[in-house]
């Protein structure tokens, strides 16, 4: 181990936590401002189930050797891999654990083509595809260029790739570890994200589709679906009817009350969309309207990209229900306020 991951394996001499019977959170750290992601170990008499990986990077790797050595788990003790979406903090150590341990990586069928638009191509034409939609939309080159910088920096992050990516058959029940679940479309904040729901337990493996404390982006990218914010809003209420007891997300703490939440988050959306509609006023860029709805001076260069692309999902979706429109002014799009 590098010095690095050793001082990390000091800091987490106890990483996996049990939050269901037989399934363990392990909180990997990531270089964000989120500080780290859960990700999930699933007990089978049969193997493990890892349930999202984390980014790929010497404290990650650190954190998972240390789950395992606390539960006694070898590499050939991992039987499956699921990996909820493309999104690096969740699908950046895949490749180096099937590597390790010879599992199969599961993925939505949607989510194995982002894998194939966004991670197979040099990043460098992600970031230049990024920073033209950004430009064209207001935002200044040294925003940009800041930003460019650090889209191909993720590569990294997610090296080396999996060898194969194996679709889950959406429409079938999944056995994972000793629980039965059912996989659930919930797209949004990635096209092809997929949760698990156990009916038995009225458990839910949520992903990133509803968080506790913080909503989930919802961003318009030049890779994703047009129309993201139209896609999170239809699914939120459809999820928010299966009954759970409990939810397991992506990040922050558990989820007791899960059908309140999907209700906060979606009346925060609609609050947002009245905001952002009032900036446009009578002509105003994305990047504009990002700056009054986000202090974009306290923001490191991932997060303005994520207000930003954001901030485009709400027009975007307020010019599909024709309270706002585009218009082309001095080359650039600005939105105006039709009320």
């Amino acid at each position: 181990l590098s010095p690095i991951a050793y001082r990390t394996m000091l800091r987490f001499p106890m990483i996996a936590e049990s939050v269901a019977d037989g399934i363990f959170r392990v909180k990997v750290p990531v270089p964000l401002p989120l500080k780290y992601v859960n990700c999930y170990l699933l007990y089978g008499a049969n193997g493990w189930t890892i349930v999202d990986t984390g980014m790929h990077y010497d404290p990650a790797e650190a954190c998972w050797l240390a789950a395992f050595d606390q539960l006694g788990i070898g590499w050939r003790d991992i039987a499956t891999i699921v990996v909820t979406h493309y999104h690096p903090d969740h699908f950046g150590s895949a490749g180096w654990m099937q590597q390790q341990s010879g599992a199969p990586v599961l993925m939505s069928p949607i989510e194995i083509d982002c894998v194939q638009r966004l991670w197979m191509r040099p990043q460098n034409e992600i970031g230049a595809a990024t920073l033209a939609m950004f430009c064209q939309h207001g935002m200044p080159q040294a925003d940009a260029d800041a930003i460019w910088r650090h889209i191909v920096e993720q590569g990294d992050l997610v090296a080396p790739l999996p060898e194969t990516l194996t679709p889950i058959n959406m429409n079938q029940l999944l056995k994972l570890g000793e629980r039965t679940w059912q996989p659930i479309h919930a797209p949004g904040h990635a096209d092809g994200q997929v949760c698990l729901y156990d009916q038995a337990d009225r458990l839910l493996l949520v992903a990133d589709h509803v968080l506790p404390t913080i909503t989930p982006n919802v961003s318009v990218w030049p890779e994703s679906r047009p129309d993201p914010l139209s896609d999170y809003l239809d699914s939120l209420p459809t999820i928010a009817q299966l009954d759970v007891r409990l939810a397991l997300p992506g990040h922050r703490s558990m989820i007791t009350n899960f059908r309140d939440r999907c209700d906060e988050i979606i009346a925060h959306h609609h609050e947002r969309l009245d905001a952002m509609q009032q900036l446009a006023g009578d002509g105003a860029t994305a990047y504009e309207i990002c700056l009054g709805s986000f202090a974009l001076d306290q923001l490191t260069p991932h997060q303005i990209r994520f207000a930003m692309a954001e901030t485009l999902a709400h027009m975007v979706y307020l010019e599909k229900l024709e309270r706002v429109q585009r218009h082309e002014r001095a080359g650039q799009i600005v939105f105006v306020d039709l009320t």
